[in-house]
């Protein structure tokens, strides 16, 4: 079976370069993402907000919607097109 790696050629052109710099911006940005969520996991553990909310300096409303998007964009970089887009490419 071929592999279906693409290998960008960094200096090929200012495109290509931009390309890498994407993917290794968008990995990097996953990779921080999900940290913090699991991170964060720990420290709302029992929906204790007031934890997350010191941790944030924020209200523990505002640590609740904090929480919340953290884990709509973990889920929203977990999607299969951004998996394949940075294990095709990275």
């Amino acid at each position: 079976m071929a592999s279906t790696h693409i290998d960008i050629v960094a200096g090929a052109s200012p495109q290509g370069n931009e390309m890498l710099q994407a993917v290794r911006q968008l990995q990097s940005t996953a990779d921080l993402v999900a940290k913090l969520k699991a991170v964060f996991d720990q420290i709302a553990f029992g929906d204790d907000w007031d934890a997350v909310a010191a941790k944030l300096g924020t209200s523990s409303a505002d640590a609740e919607t904090v929480y919340n998007l953290l884990g709509s964009v973990n889920s929203a970089l977990s999607v299969p097109d951004v998996v394949q887009f940075l294990s095709r490419l990275g």
